[in-house]
C-alpha cells in the first residue's frame, strides 16, 4: 500500500488545492488554477470524496470561463459530463451552479439555439441572504449580457452583483471590467446630463484596478489598460489610446486570454473605424475574428464578420 492510499494524501490535497484557490486563487494566472482544479477534481473523485470533487469542478469550470483556457464547445463537453455524475450522486445544489455554468457558454457559443438543453438554472429568492447562488446568477447574467451586446441588461445585473459580492474577490474585479466597458459604450454614442457621472464611475474603476494589478497583473493589467485605451480614445487623446490598445492586445495575448485578446482587438478596430483609419480597423477586425473563432463563439465570430462585410465596398479580402 503506497502512502498516499494509507493516510488518504489524495483526498488532502484536493482540499488543500481547493481551499487555496478558492481563497487566493485569484491572485495567480487563472489557467495555473485551472491546472491545479483538474489535479484537484481528480485526486477528490479517486479518495471518494465527491462533494470536494465537485466544488473543485465548479471552480475549476468558472476559471476556464474567465481565462478563455478552453475553446466553448470543448468546455461544453467537460460540463455536461460533470452534469452527468451529477445525476450519479444526486448533488442538486452543485448541479444548479454547473447549469448556470452551461447556460453561460451556451450562449457565448450560439445564444443557445442549438446546444441549449432542457434542465436550467433555477435562482430561488434573491431575497433571501442566504442564498447563495444569487451571486453566481448575477456573475453569469453580465458575462453573458456584455458579450452578446446588451449593454444595459449587462449593468442592470452588474449594480445588484456588487451589492452581493464581496470586494477583492475575482467575480468582483470581472464585472466591474464588463461594467467598465458597458458605461463607456454609453459614452460613445452620446454625451448627455448622465456623461460626467458615469465617467467618473470608470475613473474610479480604473483607480481599483490599478490596486488590483499590483496583486494578480497576470489576471488584471490587459483589463486595465482596456479601460485606460477606451477612457483615452472618448477623451480625443489619440497617441495615448493607440499605446494602450496595443498594451491590451500584447498583455492578453502573454496571459493567453484568446476571448479578451479578441475583445482588445475588436474595441481597438472600432476605435479606428470612428477615426476614420480604415486599414487600422480592417487589421485589427480579422485579428479580432481570429482570436474569436479559436475561442469558439459563433455569436462573436458573426458580429465581427459583420464589420469585415461592411469593407466590401473597396473590394477587399478579409479572412
Amino acid at each position: 500500500m503506497t502512502l498516499a492510499e494509507r493516510f488518504n494524501l489524495s483526498d488532502q490535497m484536493a482540499q488543500l488545492s481547493f481551499l487555496f484557490t478558492n481563497a487566493v486563487g485569484h491572485l495567480e494566472w487563472f489557467h495555473a488554477g485551472v491546472l491545479r482544479l483538474r489535479v484537484c477534481f481528480n485526486s477528490a473523485l479517486s479518495s471518494g470524496n465527491t462533494e470536494m470533487g465537485f466544488f473543485c469542478a465548479l471552480q475549476l469550470v468558472n476559471f476556464s470561463i474567465l481565462s478563455g483556457e478552453k475553446e466553448l464547445t470543448s468546455l461544453l463537453k467537460d460540463i455536461d459530463y460533470y452534469l452527468h455524475l451529477l445525476e450519479t450522486y444526486k448533488d442538486e445544489v452543485s448541479k444548479n451552479f454547473l447549469l448556470s455554468s452551461r447556460e453561460t457558454v451556451s450562449m457565448l457559443i450560439d445564444k443557445g439555439e442549438a446546444t441549449s438543453i432542457e434542465a436550467k438554472e433555477y435562482l430561488g429568492d434573491v431575497t433571501d441572504p442566504g442564498n447563495k447562488f444569487v451571486a453566481t446568477f448575477y456573475c453569469h447574467q453580465v458575462l453573458r449580457n456584455f458579450w452578446l451586446g446588451y449593454g444595459e441588461r449587462c449593468r442592470h445585473f452588474a449594480k445588484k452583483g456588487f451589492a452581493r459580492i464581496p470586494q477583492g474577490r475575482y467575480f468582483s474585479h470581472i464585472i466591474k471590467f464588463y461594467y467598465g466597458l458597458s458605461l463607456l459604450e454609453i459614452e460613445t454614442m452620446k454625451k448627455n446630463k448622465y456623461y460626467s457621472a458615469r465617467q467618473k464611475e470608470v475613473e474610479e474603476i480604473i483607480e481599483s484596478m490599478k490596486v488590483a494589478v499590483k496583486h494578480a497583473d497576470s489576471n488584471i493589467r490587459n483589463k486595465l489598460e482596456l479601460l485606460q485605451a477606451e477612457l483615452h480614445g472618448l477623451g480625443a487623446r489619440h497617441n495615448e489610446a493607440v499605446a494602450l490598445y496595443n498594451a491590451a492586445i500584447a498583455s492578453a495575448k502573454k496571459s493567453k486570454f484568446i476571448h479578451e485578446q479578441g475583445l482588445a482587438c475588436e474595441r481597438a478596430g472600432l476605435y479606428y473605424k470612428k477615426m476614420g483609419f480604415a486599414l487600422d480597423a480592417l487589421v485589427h477586425f480579422q485579428q479580432a475574428h481570429a482570436c474569436y473563432k479559436e475561442w469558439g463563439s459563433s455569436v462573436k465570430v458573426g458580429a465581427i464578420q459583420r464589420e469585415l462585410d461592411g469593407f466590401n465596398s473597396i473590394g477587399t479580402s478579409f479572412i
